[in-house]
């Protein structure tokens, strides 16, 4: 006498064939939409749930959602340095927080013409001028500086204060000081600003 498939094995079976095409609508999902799909929700979802550390994995580039960006280009035409500097933190942080939940991408924010600037604006100008403010520091940490000689030392032992202990702040300024007529980029990359000048 033969037997029939067992009622086991056909669940199996169906088992099996819902897992296959599962997975193939995870995968003409993920190959037709650069910007997400099924896949990206999945992996986003675990990706949030487990503990990242300091430096949490890179999301797959297909999976990052750029945000609409618009470069606010600004002239500060004030000659008093304690101005200009107040006006480049505010940039700073701003450029920061509006884009904090952003990872593994660049984000230019502000484009800064200094017209006007009597003397010269170093890093530590700038940090001193976040930790005056007695709650910059907490949110945008700046411990290393760097100096005329192009080092980076730690922003403690010039000042005695603290600003934090990571280095959120990239200065990527000629000669390491911002002066009238600079032009001053403000990017986010990654938890991080970048001050630049061209």
């Amino acid at each position: 006498m033969k037997k029939g498939i067992s009622p086991q094995k056909i669940a199996y079976l169906i088992f099996a064939l819902i897992g296959a095409m599962i997975m193939l609508i995870i995968f003409l999902n993920f190959s037709s939409q650069s910007q997400g799909g099924i896949f990206c929700s999945v992996y986003s979802n675990v990706y949030n749930i487990l503990p990242q550390g300091d430096n949490p994995p890179p999301l797959p580039s297909a999976c990052i959602k750029r945000p609409e960006t618009s470069i606010d280009t600004t002239r500060i035409i004030s000659q008093e340095k304690s101005i200009v500097e107040d006006r480049l933190v505010e940039y700073i942080v701003s450029c920061y927080q509006k884009n904090l939940g952003y990872r593994n991408i660049t984000i230019p924010c502000y484009t800064l013409k200094i017209a006007a600037l009597a003397g010269e604006i170093s890093e530590l100008d700038i940090t001193d001028n976040m930790e005056a403010s007695g709650f910059i520091c907490d949110t945008l940490e700046n411990s290393k500086i760097i100096d005329a000689n192009d080092r980076a030392i730690d922003y403690s032992s010039v000042s005695g204060k603290s600003c934090g202990s990571q280095d959120q702040v990239t200065w990527v300024v000629h000669k390491n000081t911002i002066q009238k007529g600079d032009i001053v980029e403000i990017k986010y990359t990654d938890r991080k600003i970048k001050v630049i000048t061209r």
